[in-house]
């Protein structure tokens, strides 16, 4: 997972079309920063949620929720500095399928939560969970395949 402020998003020069929610043009987006998270951990996903409703309006939910497998101190500082109160963020994902997404494009995605446990006995986890959320237009953008991903995040 890559995440970088909303506003060093350019929805112009990526080409961000919102009826077909893709992502047009592969232009790297400067200042994303990259997050190594516990990919086998039973917890970490993206998930979506648009509801519609019978007034014609509609809401997209996104949320992902990654964690980290150990309390380090250079994992403490990074998500203390994104759990910031107003930090709109984005996020760009590669799920488990090989699909790759934008994800906070229109209104920007929060921490809501930053979870920390050192685990109380011997089997249990030393892990940091933390929960991005917002509110969009629709579901999430996509992006074509591995090389525009990696030409967006650099």
């Amino acid at each position: 997972m890559s995440l970088v402020a909303k506003s060093a998003v350019d929805a112009a020069a990526l080409g961000l079309n919102s009826e077909t929610r893709v992502v047009a043009t592969a232009v790297q987006v400067t200042g994303v920063v990259d997050y190594t998270f516990n990919l086998k951990d039973g917890f970490s996903a993206f998930n979506e949620v648009k509801t519609v409703n019978a007034d014609g309006t509609s809401t997209t939910v996104p949320t992902i929720t990654v964690e980290f497998p150990k309390m380090s101190a250079d994992n403490i500082t990074e998500l203390n500095e994104v759990a910031t109160p107003g930090a709109e963020l984005v996020a760009f994902i590669e799920t488990a399928a090989g699909t790759y997404h934008l994800v906070g494009a229109d209104y920007g995605l929060y921490a809501s939560t930053v979870d920390m446990s050192s685990g109380a006995a011997r089997s249990e986890k030393n892990r940091i969970q933390l929960t991005l959320t917002g509110e969009e237009n629709g579901l999430a953008y996509s992006i074509a395949d591995k090389t525009d991903f990696e030409t967006i995040i650099g």
